[in-house]
């Protein structure tokens, strides 16, 4: 007698996590930039982006948030572009990172803006403003923290 071997199927209706809120929006910006696919994984709850091995990019539940340097974030949050972001409310904020507005989500060119700066500034290439660039940030926690650090 033959022995058959029973397969298991996978239910084809278990529940399928929704994509997050503002995924479209990120991935059409930086298509539209050209920047390519940026790798993802999930992180938080949410979605991370990455370029250079380091996350730029966090969506999160109703939050597309982005790591930009001081200067634009504080400009971005003065101009009602975001506001810093807060991921699980509470005392908790990711001071490096702007959750852009419902205001600047409707406008594809301040997606764009935001999305690039940051882009731009993880992945080492500065800011068209002439700021510091991540590895310069790096840099300077280093001198801060480092072994370089002189002990008194």
């Amino acid at each position: 007698m033959k022995k058959v071997q029973k397969t298991r199927l996978r239910s084809t209706t278990s529940p399928r996590r929704p994509p997050p809120l503002h995924q479209g929006t990120l991935d059409e910006a930086l298509a539209r930039l050209g920047l390519g696919d940026a790798p993802t994984k999930r992180m938080f709850g949410g979605l991370c982006y990455y370029v250079a091995n380091r996350p730029f990019a966090i969506l999160l539940g109703e939050d597309l948030a982005l790591k930009l340097p001081a200067e634009q974030l504080r400009t971005g949050c003065a101009c009602g572009d975001g506001r810093v972001f807060n991921p699980g409310g509470g005392d908790f904020l990711m001071r490096e990172y702007l959750a852009l507005s419902d205001q600047a989500l409707m406008d594809e060119e301040r997606v764009e803006a935001y999305v690039l700066a940051s882009h731009r500034f993880i992945g080492g290439q500065g800011t068209e403003e002439g700021g510091l660039a991540y590895d310069d940030l790096l840099k300077g926690r280093d001198g801060l923290y480092g072994k370089g650090r002189v002990k008194s």
